[in-house]
């Protein structure tokens, strides 16, 4: 059995509507769409009506971020914890800790595979920030995408709405998808 094949199994036994968006999600590398909606947004299968701005959709890539650091809409030096929710106290990283874990990285760093970030959900977490405060894409705000964070540091997934969990993997899947 494939990955995917496995992880659309996991999405079927989460619900029918969590299965539909994350398959929309997996199916991404056929058929190239960006999700330009929130995370609830994208759970309502395009149901309801679009009020207000239409939305911006021109998310850029880790990659991009990771080779264009003059387009940062912060320092490079950022620290992730500094950032996104990480426990711990970054004052007690050491140079030689650095890039070792999510409290001791900056957010460059953490746009290479990391071993300690499964999924590489933080290298897409930092790639959509980026995205949200350079304008690159509005119709997900920062709270929302730190919540996102918080939430599968905390609970181990993150419920878009309610009786909806998604898991690290579908989290990333979701940010992927709001990129080129």
């Amino acid at each position: 059995m494939s990955e995917r094949g496995a992880t659309r199994r996991r999405l079927a036994k989460a619900g029918v509507g969590a299965a539909g968006v994350l398959m929309t999600l997996e199916s991404r590398a056929t058929m190239s769409p960006m999700i330009c909606k929130s995370p609830s947004g994208a759970l309502s299968g395009g149901l309801s009506s679009h009020y207000g701005p239409a939305p911006v959709c021109n998310g850029l890539s880790p990659g991009y971020w990771k080779n264009h650091t003059g387009a940062w809409p912060c320092s490079t030096d950022t620290w992730f914890a500094d950032v996104f929710y990480v426990s711990g106290n970054r004052r007690y990283c050491t140079v030689k800790q650095k890039n070792t874990s999510y409290l001791c990285s900056t957010m460059l760093g953490l746009l290479s595979p990391q071993r300690f970030d499964k999924y590489n959900l933080a290298m897409h977490a930092i790639a959509t920030y980026l995205n949200i405060r350079s304008g690159k894409i509005n119709f997900l705000s920062v709270e929302t995408l730190l919540a996102m964070w918080y939430e599968v540091q905390t609970k181990g997934y993150y419920s878009p709405t309610v009786g909806v969990k998604w898991s690290p993997e579908q989290v990333k899947n979701y940010l992927q998808a709001t990129h080129d």
